[in-house]
Protein backbone atom coordinates (compact mmCIF):
# COMPACT_ATOMS: atom_id res chain seq x y z
CA UNK A 1 0.00 0.00 0.00
CA UNK A 2 1.45 3.30 -1.02
CA UNK A 3 2.00 6.25 1.37
CA UNK A 4 -0.76 8.22 -0.34
CA UNK A 5 -3.26 5.41 0.28
CA UNK A 6 -2.28 4.87 3.93
CA UNK A 7 -4.98 6.02 6.40
CA UNK A 8 -4.14 8.97 8.58
CA UNK A 9 -4.46 7.75 12.17
CA UNK A 10 -4.42 11.41 13.39
CA UNK A 11 -7.71 12.24 11.72
CA UNK A 12 -9.68 12.04 14.99
CA UNK A 13 -7.14 14.03 17.03
CA UNK A 14 -7.46 17.77 17.62
CA UNK A 15 -5.30 19.88 15.43
CA UNK A 16 -2.49 21.71 17.26
CA UNK A 17 -1.52 25.08 15.91
CA UNK A 18 2.03 25.54 14.82
CA UNK A 19 4.31 27.53 17.11
CA UNK A 20 3.86 31.25 16.64
CA UNK A 21 0.43 30.84 15.04
CA UNK A 22 -1.34 32.39 18.04
CA UNK A 23 0.85 35.44 17.79
CA UNK A 24 -0.34 36.00 14.26
CA UNK A 25 -3.59 38.03 14.31
CA UNK A 26 -4.64 36.38 11.07
CA UNK A 27 -4.69 33.00 12.82
CA UNK A 28 -7.32 34.12 15.35
CA UNK A 29 -11.01 33.53 14.60
CA UNK A 30 -12.94 36.52 13.32
CA UNK A 31 -15.07 37.86 16.21
CA UNK A 32 -17.47 39.46 13.76
CA UNK A 33 -18.77 43.02 13.83
CA UNK A 34 -19.03 44.69 17.24
CA UNK A 35 -22.56 44.86 18.53
CA UNK A 36 -23.79 48.23 19.71
CA UNK A 37 -25.85 48.42 22.91
CA UNK A 38 -29.57 47.91 22.40
CA UNK A 39 -32.02 50.80 22.97
CA UNK A 40 -33.29 49.01 26.08
CA UNK A 41 -29.75 48.97 27.46
CA UNK A 42 -29.48 52.72 26.78
CA UNK A 43 -32.76 53.33 28.61
CA UNK A 44 -31.39 51.33 31.53
CA UNK A 45 -28.30 53.49 31.61
CA UNK A 46 -30.44 56.64 31.56
CA UNK A 47 -32.62 55.27 34.36
CA UNK A 48 -29.53 54.45 36.41
CA UNK A 49 -28.18 57.98 35.93
CA UNK A 50 -31.53 59.49 36.96
CA UNK A 51 -31.67 57.41 40.13
CA UNK A 52 -28.06 58.23 41.00
CA UNK A 53 -28.58 61.96 40.47
CA UNK A 54 -31.86 62.31 42.35
CA UNK A 55 -30.72 60.16 45.27
CA UNK A 56 -27.79 62.39 46.11
CA UNK A 57 -28.18 64.56 49.18
CA UNK A 58 -26.83 67.54 47.26
CA UNK A 59 -29.57 67.21 44.64
CA UNK A 60 -32.28 66.85 47.28
CA UNK A 61 -30.92 69.89 49.13
CA UNK A 62 -31.01 71.97 45.94
CA UNK A 63 -34.62 70.96 45.27
CA UNK A 64 -35.55 71.75 48.88
CA UNK A 65 -34.08 75.26 48.60
CA UNK A 66 -35.97 75.84 45.35
CA UNK A 67 -39.22 74.64 46.94
CA UNK A 68 -38.66 76.97 49.89
CA UNK A 69 -38.45 80.13 47.77
CA UNK A 70 -42.19 80.27 46.90
CA UNK A 71 -43.03 79.55 50.55
CA UNK A 72 -40.95 82.47 51.76
CA UNK A 73 -42.32 84.80 49.08
CA UNK A 74 -45.91 83.78 49.85
CA UNK A 75 -45.50 84.26 53.60
CA UNK A 76 -43.82 87.64 53.08
CA UNK A 77 -46.64 88.84 50.82
CA UNK A 78 -49.27 87.53 53.26
CA UNK A 79 -47.69 89.41 56.16
CA UNK A 80 -47.30 92.57 54.08
CA UNK A 81 -50.96 92.53 53.03
CA UNK A 82 -52.46 91.29 56.32
CA UNK A 83 -53.94 94.74 57.07
CA UNK A 84 -55.94 94.64 53.82
CA UNK A 85 -53.66 96.97 51.87
CA UNK A 86 -52.22 96.02 48.51
CA UNK A 87 -48.56 95.15 48.22
CA UNK A 88 -46.33 98.22 48.00
CA UNK A 89 -49.05 100.70 48.90
CA UNK A 90 -47.91 101.15 52.47
CA UNK A 91 -45.35 103.57 53.77
CA UNK A 92 -41.64 103.27 53.28
CA UNK A 93 -41.51 104.66 49.77
CA UNK A 94 -41.65 101.27 48.05
CA UNK A 95 -43.21 101.56 44.62
CA UNK A 96 -45.85 99.19 43.43
CA UNK A 97 -43.52 97.99 40.69
CA UNK A 98 -40.86 96.82 43.14
CA UNK A 99 -39.97 93.15 43.37
CA UNK A 100 -40.28 90.40 40.79
CA UNK A 101 -42.88 90.51 38.05
CA UNK A 102 -46.51 89.80 39.08
CA UNK A 103 -45.75 90.19 42.81
CA UNK A 104 -48.30 92.98 43.25
CA UNK A 105 -51.05 90.64 41.97
CA UNK A 106 -50.44 87.75 44.38
CA UNK A 107 -52.84 89.02 47.06
CA UNK A 108 -55.64 89.13 44.44
CA UNK A 109 -54.99 85.69 42.99
CA UNK A 110 -52.69 83.00 44.39
CA UNK A 111 -51.90 81.70 40.90
CA UNK A 112 -49.67 84.74 40.38
CA UNK A 113 -47.32 83.28 43.01
CA UNK A 114 -46.29 80.69 40.41
CA UNK A 115 -45.22 83.40 37.96
CA UNK A 116 -43.54 85.42 40.72
CA UNK A 117 -41.62 82.45 42.09
CA UNK A 118 -40.31 81.50 38.65
CA UNK A 119 -39.30 85.11 38.01
CA UNK A 120 -37.52 85.22 41.38
CA UNK A 121 -35.62 81.93 40.95
CA UNK A 122 -34.76 82.10 37.25
CA UNK A 123 -32.03 84.76 37.38
CA UNK A 124 -29.87 82.86 39.91
CA UNK A 125 -31.31 79.98 41.97
CA UNK A 126 -32.50 77.75 39.13
CA UNK A 127 -29.44 78.18 36.86
CA UNK A 128 -27.12 77.81 39.87
CA UNK A 129 -28.72 74.44 40.67
CA UNK A 130 -28.40 73.40 37.02
CA UNK A 131 -24.78 74.53 36.97
CA UNK A 132 -23.97 72.41 40.03
CA UNK A 133 -25.53 69.25 38.54
CA UNK A 134 -24.10 69.80 35.04
CA UNK A 135 -20.64 70.70 36.32
CA UNK A 136 -20.51 67.52 38.38
CA UNK A 137 -21.77 65.24 35.57
CA UNK A 138 -18.37 64.19 34.15
CA UNK A 139 -15.85 65.84 36.47
CA UNK A 140 -17.54 64.36 39.54
CA UNK A 141 -17.18 60.83 38.13
CA UNK A 142 -13.54 61.55 37.30
CA UNK A 143 -12.71 62.88 40.77
CA UNK A 144 -14.47 59.90 42.38
CA UNK A 145 -12.49 57.47 40.21
CA UNK A 146 -15.60 55.91 38.65
CA UNK A 147 -15.39 57.32 35.12
CA UNK A 148 -13.10 54.56 33.83
CA UNK A 149 -15.49 51.90 35.12
CA UNK A 150 -18.42 53.57 33.37
CA UNK A 151 -16.49 53.48 30.10
CA UNK A 152 -15.78 49.76 30.51
CA UNK A 153 -19.50 49.16 29.94
CA UNK A 154 -20.55 48.95 26.27
CA UNK A 155 -21.95 52.47 26.32
CA UNK A 156 -19.16 54.28 24.56
CA UNK A 157 -18.16 57.84 25.28
CA UNK A 158 -20.71 59.49 23.02
CA UNK A 159 -23.60 57.50 24.46
CA UNK A 160 -22.45 58.15 28.03
CA UNK A 161 -22.12 61.89 27.38
CA UNK A 162 -25.58 62.03 25.79
CA UNK A 163 -27.02 60.17 28.78
CA UNK A 164 -25.39 62.62 31.18
CA UNK A 165 -26.82 65.58 29.27
CA UNK A 166 -30.28 64.02 29.14
CA UNK A 167 -30.10 63.57 32.91
CA UNK A 168 -29.22 67.25 33.39
CA UNK A 169 -32.15 68.24 31.14
CA UNK A 170 -34.43 66.03 33.24
CA UNK A 171 -33.18 67.86 36.33
CA UNK A 172 -33.95 71.20 34.63
CA UNK A 173 -37.56 70.11 34.20
CA UNK A 174 -37.81 68.65 37.71
CA UNK A 175 -36.35 71.74 39.37
CA UNK A 176 -38.71 74.06 37.48
CA UNK A 177 -41.74 71.93 38.31
CA UNK A 178 -40.75 71.84 42.00
CA UNK A 179 -40.82 75.65 42.09
CA UNK A 180 -44.12 75.81 40.19
CA UNK A 181 -45.91 73.14 42.24
CA UNK A 182 -44.68 74.60 45.53
CA UNK A 183 -45.87 78.06 44.49
CA UNK A 184 -49.21 76.70 43.29
CA UNK A 185 -49.86 74.95 46.62
CA UNK A 186 -48.78 77.93 48.76
CA UNK A 187 -50.75 80.37 46.61
CA UNK A 188 -53.93 78.29 46.94
CA UNK A 189 -53.49 78.03 50.74
CA UNK A 190 -52.73 81.68 51.49
CA UNK A 191 -54.60 83.65 48.84
CA UNK A 192 -57.87 83.52 46.90
CA UNK A 193 -57.87 81.83 43.51
CA UNK A 194 -60.14 82.23 40.51
CA UNK A 195 -60.27 84.00 37.18
CA UNK A 196 -57.28 86.24 36.58
CA UNK A 197 -56.35 89.33 34.59
CA UNK A 198 -53.57 89.07 32.01
CA UNK A 199 -50.92 91.70 31.37
CA UNK A 200 -53.02 92.90 28.45
CA UNK A 201 -55.95 93.55 30.79
CA UNK A 202 -58.17 90.74 29.55
CA UNK A 203 -59.75 88.17 31.86
CA UNK A 204 -59.10 84.43 31.53
CA UNK A 205 -60.47 81.51 33.51
CA UNK A 206 -58.57 79.80 36.30
CA UNK A 207 -58.25 76.62 34.23
CA UNK A 208 -56.73 78.57 31.34
CA UNK A 209 -54.45 80.26 33.85
CA UNK A 210 -53.26 76.84 35.02
CA UNK A 211 -52.54 75.92 31.42
CA UNK A 212 -50.47 79.06 30.95
CA UNK A 213 -48.65 78.39 34.22
CA UNK A 214 -47.66 74.94 32.89
CA UNK A 215 -46.54 76.49 29.60
CA UNK A 216 -44.45 79.05 31.48
CA UNK A 217 -42.82 76.27 33.54
CA UNK A 218 -41.91 74.42 30.33
CA UNK A 219 -40.49 77.62 28.79
CA UNK A 220 -38.40 78.25 31.92
CA UNK A 221 -37.09 74.67 31.83
CA UNK A 222 -36.20 75.08 28.14
CA UNK A 223 -34.43 78.34 28.99
CA UNK A 224 -31.91 76.36 31.05
CA UNK A 225 -30.66 73.97 28.36
CA UNK A 226 -27.97 76.48 27.34
CA UNK A 227 -26.40 76.73 30.80
CA UNK A 228 -26.74 72.93 31.07
CA UNK A 229 -24.66 72.43 27.90
CA UNK A 230 -22.12 75.00 29.08
CA UNK A 231 -21.79 73.27 32.45
CA UNK A 232 -21.36 69.88 30.77
CA UNK A 233 -18.59 71.29 28.57
CA UNK A 234 -16.79 72.72 31.60
CA UNK A 235 -17.20 69.34 33.30
CA UNK A 236 -15.25 67.64 30.50
CA UNK A 237 -12.39 70.13 30.86
CA UNK A 238 -11.36 69.24 34.40
CA UNK A 239 -11.11 66.27 36.69
CA UNK A 240 -12.40 68.14 39.75
CA UNK A 241 -16.14 68.25 40.32
CA UNK A 242 -15.88 71.23 42.69
CA UNK A 243 -13.81 73.20 40.16
CA UNK A 244 -16.32 72.46 37.38
CA UNK A 245 -19.29 73.52 39.53
CA UNK A 246 -17.54 76.70 40.70
CA UNK A 247 -16.52 77.62 37.15
CA UNK A 248 -20.02 77.13 35.79
CA UNK A 249 -21.61 79.21 38.54
CA UNK A 250 -18.90 81.85 38.08
CA UNK A 251 -19.64 82.08 34.36
CA UNK A 252 -23.34 82.40 35.17
CA UNK A 253 -22.74 85.34 37.52
CA UNK A 254 -20.36 87.00 35.05
CA UNK A 255 -22.85 86.79 32.18
CA UNK A 256 -25.63 88.13 34.42
CA UNK A 257 -23.48 91.15 35.31
CA UNK A 258 -22.47 91.78 31.70
CA UNK A 259 -26.13 91.61 30.67
CA UNK A 260 -26.82 94.66 32.87
CA UNK A 261 -24.11 96.94 31.45
CA UNK A 262 -25.65 99.42 28.95
CA UNK A 263 -22.42 99.76 26.98
CA UNK A 264 -22.68 96.09 25.97
CA UNK A 265 -26.16 96.32 24.51
CA UNK A 266 -24.89 95.14 21.11
CA UNK A 267 -23.65 91.87 22.64
CA UNK A 268 -26.39 91.27 25.17
CA UNK A 269 -28.88 89.61 22.77
CA UNK A 270 -26.31 86.79 22.43
CA UNK A 271 -26.00 86.13 26.17
CA UNK A 272 -27.84 82.97 27.19
CA UNK A 273 -29.65 84.81 29.98
CA UNK A 274 -30.83 87.82 27.97
CA UNK A 275 -34.33 86.53 27.11
CA UNK A 276 -34.93 84.46 30.24
CA UNK A 277 -37.73 86.66 31.57
CA UNK A 278 -39.53 86.70 28.23
CA UNK A 279 -41.81 83.99 29.67
CA UNK A 280 -43.94 86.87 31.00
CA UNK A 281 -45.21 87.31 27.43
CA UNK A 282 -47.18 84.09 27.87
CA UNK A 283 -49.48 86.12 30.14
CA UNK A 284 -50.39 88.49 27.32
CA UNK A 285 -53.56 88.17 25.27
CA UNK A 286 -52.75 87.15 22.62
CA UNK A 287 -49.40 85.57 23.55
CA UNK A 288 -46.44 87.62 22.32
CA UNK A 289 -44.12 85.06 20.72
CA UNK A 290 -41.22 87.12 19.34
CA UNK A 291 -38.92 87.14 22.38
CA UNK A 292 -40.01 83.64 23.34
CA UNK A 293 -38.87 82.28 19.98
CA UNK A 294 -35.61 84.23 20.24
CA UNK A 295 -34.99 82.75 23.67
CA UNK A 296 -35.65 79.17 22.57
CA UNK A 297 -33.52 79.63 19.45
CA UNK A 298 -30.65 81.05 21.51
CA UNK A 299 -30.82 78.14 23.96
CA UNK A 300 -30.76 75.68 21.05
CA UNK A 301 -27.69 77.44 19.66
CA UNK A 302 -25.85 77.25 22.99
CA UNK A 303 -26.83 73.60 23.37
CA UNK A 304 -25.51 72.80 19.89
CA UNK A 305 -22.24 74.72 20.25
CA UNK A 306 -21.25 73.67 23.77
CA UNK A 307 -22.73 70.19 23.36
CA UNK A 308 -20.52 69.67 20.31
CA UNK A 309 -17.53 71.10 22.17
CA UNK A 310 -18.19 68.76 25.10
CA UNK A 311 -18.42 65.79 22.70
CA UNK A 312 -15.18 66.74 20.91
CA UNK A 313 -13.37 67.12 24.22
CA UNK A 314 -14.73 64.01 25.92
CA UNK A 315 -14.26 61.63 22.99
CA UNK A 316 -10.58 62.57 22.65
CA UNK A 317 -9.79 62.98 26.35
CA UNK A 318 -7.27 60.67 28.01
CA UNK A 319 -9.25 59.09 30.85
CA UNK A 320 -6.94 58.26 33.74
CA UNK A 321 -9.42 58.11 36.63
Amino acid sequence: MSRAEAPDDRAGEPTVAAPGALSDPRALPDPGPARSPSPLWSLGLFRSELLTTFRRWRTLALLAVLAAVPILVGIAVKIETSDGSSLGSGGGGGGGGAGPAFISQISNNGLFLVFTALAATLPFFLPMAIGVVAGDAIAGESSAGTLRYLLVAPAGRSRLLLTKYATVIAFCLAATLVVAVSALAVGALLFPVGDLITISGTEITYVEGLGRALLIALVVAASLVGIAALGLFVSTMTGSGIAAMATTVGLLITVQILDQIPQLDALQPYFFSHYWLSFADVMREPVYWDDLVKNLGLQALYAAVFGSAAWARFTTKDITA
